[in-house]
């Protein structure tokens, strides 16, 4: 879906924080809200993927919930914990990065809430997030690692050994167990195997909710796979 539905999805979740907030609720917005709710839910129900629907889901059916508790200080606290969840789907956040909004909440009002948030699984989508140069910064990784700080560690191993097994496993090849000519082309395998590396890390990185896009990792495979391909080819024939 586009990302003009999940901005409204945003708003209208703004708006039930901000009725919330006055002493007095303006019926019309009120009922206004909820049915733009309503309709953005069947969307979701029917045209999301599975791990978009079930966090979206989860919001709106909760809201409907507490909504139904009518505690002012809860909803408001619960619209102002998931206002801005849709930006996951807008390229914007991963997911890691509500675990202050969503942790405070928990604290508040019971764990059986937010329980997602604990999950580790692997966030793919088709498109780079737009807000990438972040995940360059030595703090990215820093909400996931509080929430799964030995789940961090072992991903970290499988990344990076994702990320040099395929140029170790070709300069073994080469050098020992089947030694090629001393040429540039080497180098040119080794390349390739470093951009097949990129490609690995990329689906690993996944689990971290810092994927890169489909395209990036068929370039990378497809593209390091040639690159080696035709050293393999130039060093042997």
């Amino acid at each position: 879906m586009k990302s003009s539905f999940y901005k409204n999805l945003q708003d209208n979740f703004v708006m039930i924080r901000f009725l919330h907030s006055q002493d007095f609720i303006d019926k019309v917005k009120y009922d206004s809200t909820i049915l733009s709710i309503k309709e953005s839910r069947k969307k979701i129900n029917k045209h999301s993927a599975p791990s978009e629907r079930k966090i979206l889901l989860y919001c709106i059916d909760t809201l409907f919930e507490i909504l139904n508790e009518g505690d002012k200080k809860k909803i408001f606290d619960f619209a102002d914990a998931i206002h801005n969840i849709p930006e996951i789907y807008m390229q914007k956040r991963n997911l890691y990065s509500f675990r202050k909004e969503l942790k405070a909440f928990q604290r508040k009002y019971g764990k059986h809430y937010f329980t997602f948030i604990n999950e580790v699984k692997p966030h793919f989508t088709k498109k780079g997030p737009k807000n990438k140069w972040i995940y360059f910064l030595p703090s990215s990784d820093d909400d996931f690692k509080k929430l799964h700080p030995i789940g961090y560690k072992l991903l970290c191993a499988i990344g990076f050994t994702a990320l040099f097994l395929p140029q170790i496993i070709y300069m073994v090849y080469v050098l020992a167990i089947n030694p090629a000519p001393d040429e540039w082309t080497i180098m040119l395998g080794y390349a390739g195997t470093f951009i097949v590396g990129i490609g690995l890390f990329n689906i690993v990185a996944a689990w971290i909710h810092q994927y890169f896009g489909h395209l990036l990792t068929v370039v990378c495979l497809l593209g390091g796979a040639a690159v080696t391909g035709f050293s393999m080819y130039l060093l042997y024939t």
